[in-house]
């Protein structure tokens, strides 16, 4: 089995276990090592996520996948948080930051500029829409290179 069917099988478990204890998986990383492979799920909670959760995930999904018997060969299973600093590629990424100031990068300038921050307002299945200086601005998702959440400190 090769990693997209790893992942497109073990996707739905994670979800399932994850829904059930408030979360949300955000991704899945598989990576084949020389003595033990690599799984590593990114999970999410508005109010973010800490150690103890990804203690709880690890230990309901390592359950899970046993059941199973998917995985093969010997392997690590990786919990974590996706991050703040991760590009926002997904619907479900917009979503949860709707609300949030965010940086893009953008292919090709629009109205001369190609980086904006703004704070991310909404989305449909083809822009982004944000206000900008008291406009809104409709950007085509095709042209964004990058969107990340912009971190302050």
């Amino acid at each position: 089995m090769n990693n997209k069917e790893l992942r497109r099988e073990i996707y739905p478990l994670a979800e399932k276990v994850a829904e059930e204890l408030g979360y949300e998986v955000v991704d899945i990383e598989f990576q084949n090592g020389s003595k033990h492979d690599l799984l590593s799920i990114f999970i999410y909670k508005k109010d973010g996520i800490d150690l103890d959760d990804c203690t709880e995930m690890s230990r309901n999904l390592e359950k899970e996948l046993d059941n199973i018997e998917i995985l093969k060969n010997p392997y690590y299973l990786e919990i974590s948080s996706p991050g703040l600093d991760r590009p926002l590629k997904t619907k479900d990424d917009y979503r949860r930051n709707i609300g949030n100031e965010v940086d893009v990068k953008l292919y090709a300038p629009i109205d001369g500029k190609k980086e904006f921050s703004f704070v991310l307002d909404r989305y449909d299945d083809e822009f982004v829409y944000c206000k900008v200086d008291d406009e809104e601005l409709k950007i085509p998702i095709k042209s964004i290179a990058s969107m990340k959440q912009t971190i302050k400190f």
